[in-house]
């Protein structure tokens, strides 16, 4: 990664036309990471950590990842088709990975965890202690590959609204998610390699964004900070769409949206 943002938008309305842009690359990757679903049990019933990984996100090609609460699903989407419409930057959506890895988990828990059937042969009850052990290794190994991709890609935007972050300490500045997708994410981005674009863009060429899970009755808070993000807003958003049509392509644009906002590209 080489750099980070928190995005902080008012006007989500003039993001919508690009709605329909932003969800056929979504839905491409969602496709592309559920296709493999299947492959991933071993005969045995364990896990093939080493073709989850290589599997999980094929041919996705990504130059932003997007950290996002998954209320914010639409707005996403349609700042997502925004990137590329304008700037041909191609997104990652997060929330895909994790819509899939519910899918994963039922395939595991149905056929190793199930610990009562009624006579017609249907579920009634999964073993408690198999069924965590399988939610705890599938939510790592993803966890795993997200970093990845976060690692590979060249800048993160989280999309702080109040379904992401609340507010904790007006003193502090401290805020808290209770998503902890979301924590994971802006921890890794905090922590992980620094790289220059031109080390991005080599392995970028050569080699080609939930964070979100609701819980019905717990909700566990995570303290977070975003002060190693830069803050862009609206006025950041709609400069850089001033000048698209100057822009080259997607490394150009990217360029242009750091310099606009103070990051130093020199030698970098």
């Amino acid at each position: 990664m080489f750099a980070g943002f928190n995005v902080l938008v008012d006007d989500k309305d003039g993001f919508r036309k690009y709605y329909k842009v932003g969800d056929e690359m979504y839905t491409n990757q969602k496709k592309a990471i559920n296709e493999s679903l299947g492959k991933y049990i071993n005969p045995d019933g364990s896990l093939c950590e080493r073709i989850i990984e290589e599997k999980w996100f094929p041919d996705i090609n990504a130059h932003v990842f997007l950290s996002h609460s998954h209320n914010d699903l639409d707005f996403v989407i349609s700042f997502a088709g925004w990137l590329y419409e304008k700037f041909e930057i191609e997104a990652f959506i997060d929330s895909g990975v994790w819509h899939n890895s519910d899918d994963l988990l039922r395939k595991i828990d149905n056929r190793y965890c199930v610990s009562l059937r009624d006579e017609n042969g249907n579920i009634k009850s999964y073993d408690y202690k198999t069924r965590n052990r399988s939610t705890s290794n599938v939510h790592m190994i993803l966890y795993t590959a997200l970093m990845k991709m976060i690692d590979r890609t060249e800048c993160l935007m989280f999309i702080n609204t109040p379904s992401s972050l609340k507010w904790v300490d007006m003193i502090t500045d401290d805020s808290a998610t209770t998503s902890p997708w979301i924590y994971g994410e802006l921890l890794a981005s905090k922590l992980i390699r620094n790289r220059s674009r031109k080390e991005h863009r080599a392995q970028h060429n050569l080699f080609f964004e939930h964070a979100d899970e609701n819980y019905q009755n717990l909700e566990i808070e995570y303290n977070i900070n975003t002060k190693h993000l830069i803050d862009i807003n609206d006025y950041n958003l709609k400069l850089f769409e001033e000048s698209a049509y100057e822009y080259k392509d997607a490394y150009d644009a990217l360029d242009n949206f750091y310099l606009q906002n103070n990051i130093d590209t020199r030698n970098l």
